[in-house]
């Protein structure tokens, strides 16, 4: 069964924000002089209306937004059946998390997503090995542009296209607790 059967399909917004919190990786693209790459990042959301990951400052990725900041991104449910799949895509800036933020952002991040405090302890890393001299930095993604699958296109043309997704009213969900929490 297709979406566009349900009675009362979820707008686009609701569906990227469902999306983006009930995931935690992201595949993100960059290039480089050598071409394209596309890298699996674990991600959170917050503090504020972003998306925050950490790597190494040698990784492909890493640097080739050093150079080029404008990054893409897609998010969905590998697990997914053909008839449930979704998918989020994104146009970004990626760029570095400055020393005045890393701790907020730190904090966040390993409260966020490690919320077992035995987990939390094996992956966390000290504040200053995000700062000169250490081996990663926190980076952060600012959606420019998001899409999501159109699910009347695929059930009237069988043609898979994306509509645009209103980033707004999508921080908005993101932020918001999530339908049926207390």
């Amino acid at each position: 069964m297709c979406r566009m059967e349900a009675s009362n399909p979820p707008l686009p917004p609701e569906r990227a924000a469902r999306l983006i919190r009930a995931n935690r990786y992201l595949t993100l693209a960059t290039a480089d002089d050598q071409g394209p790459w596309a890298a699996p990042i674990n991600y959170v959301t917050g503090p504020g209306d972003f998306l925050h990951f950490y790597s190494t400052i040698t990784a492909r990725h890493s640097l080739a937004v050093s150079h080029t900041p404008r990054v893409a991104g897609a998010i969905f449910d590998t697990r997914a059946a053909s008839e449930d799949v979704d998918g989020l895509q994104v146009a970004a800036s990626c760029t570095v998390v400055d020393a005045g933020q890393l701790d907020e952002v730190h904090s966040h991040y390993f409260e966020v997503n490690f919320a077992d405090p035995t987990e939390r302890k094996w992956w966390y890393r000290p504040p200053a090995a995000f700062l000169d001299g250490g081996v990663w930095r926190f980076y952060r993604l600012t959606i420019e542009e998001a899409y999501v699958i159109d699910f009347e296109s695929i059930e009237k043309d069988r043609v898979d296209r994306r509509v645009t997704v209103d980033l707004e009213e999508l921080w908005r969900l993101v932020t918001s607790p999530p339908p049926g929490s207390p």
